[in-house]
Formats: C-alpha cells, sequence, structure tokens
C-alpha cells in the first residue's frame, strides 16, 4: 500500500517526477549495463591469462611426464637387447636369492671376473641418472619376492612380509597412484609424494612372465620441473591415470586419491568440480595419464575484486553526477508549469482575469499564451451564449433520463412476475438483490459515471435474464482495461441491451448471445453492442438509421424510444458528430456502435 501510495502522489500525479524517473532509469540502465560490458571484458582478460599460464604449465607437465615414461620404455629395450644383462635379470627372478648368488660366483669363477653387466649395476646407474626416481622393485612372479632399490638401501623382501597389506594384485603395466599400489610401503620413504609405473618382465627365451618393474617417482619433482612457471596463475594442475586415480595435485588435496569429479572434467564451458572450474585436458600424450589443469571461478573472482571495486566506484559517482545534472534541468521547466497551473486552480476557481506570463521561446510559452487566449474567449462566451445554453441542455438530459427509468422499472418487474410464477418463486431473492442494486445505482449516482460503473450496471441487468432463461444467454466481454475509467452519461448501454431482449431475443434457442466490446481509437471510445438475435427487416433498418441519423426527436416514433433517446442524449452532452450507428442482417443478428469522446475527468453533474 506504501509503495501505490507513493506512486499514486508522486509519480502518477506529478509529470516532470516522472519525466526525472525515466531519465534516471535509462541513465542508470546505461552506466550499468556500460560497466557490465567493462567488467566482462576485464574478466575475459583475466580469464585468458590464467588459461594461458595454465596451457603452458599443463605443456610442462605432460613434458615431463612423457620423459619419464619413454625413459622407463628405454630402459626396457636396453635391458632385452644386452644377452647377458637379460639372462642375469631372468635367473634372479626366477631363482632364490642364495641360488642367485651362487649362480654368480659360478660365472665369476668361469670367466675369472666380475660380469660388467648385472642388473643390479644397471639399476643402480637408472636410479641416479634418471630425475624423480625414487625407488625401483623387482618382483618375482615365481618365488614371490621383492627386491628394492633406493638410495639408502637394497634388500631382500619375502612376500609373506607384505600379503596382509596388499589391497589388490599387482598390476603387469601402467600407471598407479600410491592409494592403489601398497607393496612394501613402510620401506619407500614417503609414501604420500609417489606415483608408481609398473612393467612385466618376461623371460627372453621362454616369453614367460617371471617379474614387473615397479619404478616409483617423486611427485615433488613435477613441482621442481616446473620451476619459475608453477606460479598462482596456473590454478590447479593434477596428473591422473586413466581410471581416474591422483598421482600428482598441485594443490594437493587429492593427490593418491581417486578423483570425484571425473565425469566433470570433460564438460564444456564452466566444469562444476569443488567449485564452477575451467578445466582444459592433455590426453594425447604418450604416457597414457590424463593431465589436467583446472581454473577456479574464485581465483578468477579474486583477481576481479579489485577491478569490480573500481568500476562500481566510477559508476556510481557517474549516475550520481548524471541524476543531479538531469534534475537541475528538469527543476527549471518544473517552475514554469507550477505557474501554468497554478493559473489554472485561479480559473477553476472562477477568476477568468487571470494570465500566464512566461518570457522564454518555446512550448511552454505557446500554451501560456493559448491559455491567455481561451480565457479572453472564455468570458466572452459565458457572458453571451453559455449560460443559457446549459440551462437548457440540463433540462432536457433530466427530462430524458426520466422517461427511460420508469420503462426501465416496469419491464424488470415483468421479469420478476414470471420468474416467480414459472419457477414457483425460486431465485427471486436473488433477482429482487439485483434489482435492489440496480434501483440504488440509478438513484444514488450522478448522472456521469465511469464507464466501469456502466457496465457492471448492465451485468447485472443481464444477470436478472440470466436467470430467468437460464442456460439459453450467454455473454461475453471484450474491454480494453485502459478506458474503464473514462466518463460516460448514465443509462446509455442499458437501453440497447433491453432493446435487444425484447425484440432480438430467441427464448427457444440455448445459443442465444450478446457481445459487449469497448475499444478506444484517437481519443474515440467506441462501444460495440453485437448479438446474434432475430435482427431489423431491411426497410425498418434503413428508416430507423435515417431516424438516428436525422436525429429525429423520440416523441415521434413511440416504437423507438430506447434506441432515440440514447442517441439523443449523446448527442446533447457530446455533440452532434457523436452517436448511434446501427446495422443488421435479419436472422444472424444487430450490432450497435456507440460513439463517444474519451473523457477521463468525471465532472459531477446534479
Amino acid at each position: 500500500m506504501n509503495i501505490k501510495k507513493f506512486y499514486h502522489y508522486h509519480l502518477q500525479r506529478k509529470l516532470f517526477n516522472k519525466i526525472l524517473a525515466i531519465y534516471s532509469s535509462i541513465i542508470i540502465i546505461t552506466l550499468i549495463a556500460s560497466s557490465i560490458t567493462v567488467y566482462k571484458y576485464y574478466e575475459q582478460t583475466i580469464t585468458r591469462e590464467h588459461v594461458d599460464a595454465n596451457r603452458e604449465a599443463l605443456d610442462y607437465v605432460s613434458l615431463y611426464m612423457n620423459q619419464q615414461y619413454e625413459s622407463i620404455q628405454l630402459a626396457i629395450q636396453q635391458m632385452y637387447s644386452d644377452a647377458s644383462l637379460s639372462e642375469d635379470l631372468a635367473y634372479f627372478l626366477q631363482h632364490d636369492y642364495e641360488a642367485y648368488l651362487k649362480y654368480r660366483l659360478n660365472r665369476y669363477s668361469e670367466i675369472g671376473s666380475f660380469l660388467p653387466r648385472t642388473f643390479d649395476t644397471y639399476f643402480k646407474n637408472y636410479l641416479k641418472q634418471q630425475m624423480g626416481v625414487e625407488n625401483i622393485i623387482l618382483y618375482s612372479t615365481e618365488k614371490e619376492f621383492y627386491y628394492l632399490y633406493n638410495n639408502n638401501t637394497r634388500q631382500v623382501y619375502m612376500s609373506e612380509i607384505d600379503n596382509a597389506d596388499q589391497q589388490a594384485p599387482l598390476p603387469k603395466n601402467g600407471w598407479l597412484s600410491e592409494k592403489n599400489n601398497s607393496f612394501i610401503r613402510n620401506e619407500r620413504g614417503d609414501a604420500d609424494n609417489l606415483y608408481t609405473m609398473s612393467r612385466e618382465i618376461k623371460d627372453p627365451i621362454s616369453l614367460k612372465t617371471i617379474g614387473v618393474l615397479i619404478i616409483d617417482f617423486d611427485s615433488k619433482s613435477i613441482s621442481e620441473w616446473l620451476g619459475s612457471k608453477r606460479t598462482e596463475q596456473n590454478g590447479q594442475l593434477l596428473v591422473l591415470t586413466p581410471v581416474g586415480d591422483v598421482m600428482y595435485d598441485s594443490m594437493k588435496g587429492y593427490g593418491g586419491q581417486h578423483y570425484p569429479y571425473m565425469a566433470g572434467l570433460y564438460s564444456d564451458g564452466w566444469a562444476a568440480l569443488d567449485e564452477p572450474s575451467k578445466v582444459y585436458l592433455n590426453t594425447t600424450n604418450s604416457s597414457g595419464l590424463i593431465v589436467a589443469g583446472i581454473i577456479q571461478k574464485s581465483q578468477i573472482n579474486t583477481d576481479m575484486s579489485g577491478v569490480r571495486n573500481w568500476i562500481i566506484g566510477i559508476t556510481t559517482t557517474l549516475i550520481i553526477i548524471a541524476m543531479a545534472f538531469t534534475y537541475g534541468i528538469i527543476l527549471r521547466f518544473s517552475k514554469k508549469v507550477k505557474i501554468i497551473i497554478k493559473a489554472m486552480k485561479r480559473l477553476q476557481e472562477g477568476d477568468l482575469s487571470t494570465r500566464i506570463h512566461l518570457h522564454r521561446e518555446d512550448e511552454l510559452q505557446l500554451i501560456a499564451n493559448n491559455f491567455n487566449y481561451m480565457c479572453e474567449r472564455l468570458e466572452l462566451y459565458i457572458n453571451k451564449v453559455y449560460i443559457s445554453e446549459i440551462t437548457q441542455k440540463n433540462a432536457e438530459l433530466v427530462a430524458f433520463q426520466s422517461q427511460i427509468n420508469p420503462h426501465f422499472l416496469y419491464n424488470t418487474l415483468e421479469v420478476i412476475r414470471m420468474r416467480a410464477i414459472s419457477q414457483g418463486a425460486k431465485d427471486v431473492g436473488q433477482m429482487i438483490y439485483i434489482l435492489s442494486t440496480l434501483f440504488r445505482s440509478i438513484v444514488k449516482k450522478s448522472m456521469i459515471v465511469t464507464i466501469a460503473d456502466e457496465i457492471e450496471y448492465c451485468k447485472l441487468y443481464l444477470e436478472l435474464f440470466q436467470i430467468r432463461h437460464e442456460n439459453r444467454l450467454q455473454i461475453e466481454l471484450q474491454i480494453n482495461e485502459v478506458v474503464m475509467n473514462c466518463s460516460i452519461v448514465k443509462l446509455l448501454i442499458q437501453p440497447i441491451i433491453e432493446n435487444y431482449i425484447v425484440h432480438g431475443f430467441r427464448p427457444e434457442r440455448s445459443d442465444n448471445l450478446i457481445r459487449i466490446e469497448v475499444v478506444e481509437s484517437d481519443e474515440l471510445i467506441q462501444i460495440i453492442l453485437s448479438d446474434n438475435g432475430k435482427g431489423i427487416m431491411p426497410s425498418k433498418l434503413a428508416e430507423l438509421q435515417q431516424m438516428l441519423q436525422a436525429n429525429i426527436k423520440m416523441d415521434a416514433l413511440p416504437s423507438s424510444v430506447g434506441l432515440c433517446n440514447v442517441n439523443e442524449r449523446i448527442k446533447i452532452y457530446y455533440g452532434t458528430e457523436y452517436g448511434l450507428v446501427i446495422a443488421s442482417e435479419v436472422d444472424k443478428g444487430t450490432t450497435i456502435i456507440l460513439n463517444i469522446p474519451a473523457v477521463r475527468e468525471i465532472t459531477n453533474h446534479a
């Protein structure tokens, strides 16, 4: 209610307040739209910077993982290409450790010196040369023991040491996160920072699988590899196995775990991960790993916070300046309008000597000049013509009004009487209530009412006949809501409806229809009443049209009292250019159009 009152008193009734509100809204919307555009531009720029940095880091990580994968492949190839080395490794994996030591002593005694190429020296050199290698483990599938290399120790572990902790079968080929690789965990250092590559080892002669080569890499080496390229703009970097196990997480949130948003990595646009994020993948590297670059929206928002505050500050300042400038201009015009309104109020109070004095050549000056001219002409007109003519017209209107009310009363009472006889007094209470409401409207309302009141009055009138002719009369209303508050002389529509009930309504049919349509065009209101009744004979229609056009007095043709009365009252009150237009076809129906001017201020008449 407070908002409605504010609108009514400060906007609806204040033109310049409306203009100020409209211009302010346009300025605010324009500046906000411009600010949003600038903000989006900066957001795209910062996002692009993050994306470029992320993709560069992504390529570096992919290169590093490819190098590790290719180094393992090369090591396996060299091992198989060296016959003495592959034979030495095959014997070690297929025999107990004591038997292997005897084998080495026998070979030494045969050739007179230690073997120049053994798997032990080979992997020891590989461990020293390759960056990021933490452990090398040889597993014998036949003897079920592990042989561990690292910078601190070289030791054999029997399988029963680890069977209780082993959570899954040892994979023969592929990458593993530390979560899925629990083999001799306690002897492998900081397991949380390890990820593993395993390769199957076959006997070079029988091609039977005899063991597995397991190489542990330290995930810290990836961060060291990135070096200076590892910045906050990189976002989050993940290295995952094809099944989603995290081998490396630059933010250390999912290291060694299964990544819970695996499906989201393949989403377009902003992916739903821990939070909305941009995701870029590298799945084409030779290592077979998934390298993902993730840029969180919160990271971009953090970088945008300074830009956002700057844009909000400038936009707010511009809005204040623009509104103040607009208010100053409108205030100047408002003062002139107030002078004109003040003069008009004095004229309303009867002071015809009122004159407006402005000193600028614009539209307001033109209005002031026309107002002054109107006041001069109005004084002359009132003194000579208006007083006498208005007295005569009011007398005629009262006479016409009094003629139609008894006619309506008699017809309504006849409807109630017939309804009481035919229905055993059912619905009489409702009809009497409607009738009392109609009488109250006739007696208490002024001669000039709104179109909304007149339509409501006609709806009550038609309701009486709907009760009498149950399911035999339909009503359609098509009314432009804009004209509902326009004024109209009371009881202009009801006589036309009554004319249809008396002459056009067919009681034996169930599809009787009357349609009331109210439209406005170029300050002209048309009230269109159409029905599907009996219609009017062509000869009688021509005679009626001639009477309405010639404005014949209603006492010349008593059978057309209703239409002639309405037509005469319209012409007396609104002028001869307004009135009724009628069209009809026999057995198809009749259409009557009331033409009146659009008047939005109701003037009370006695």
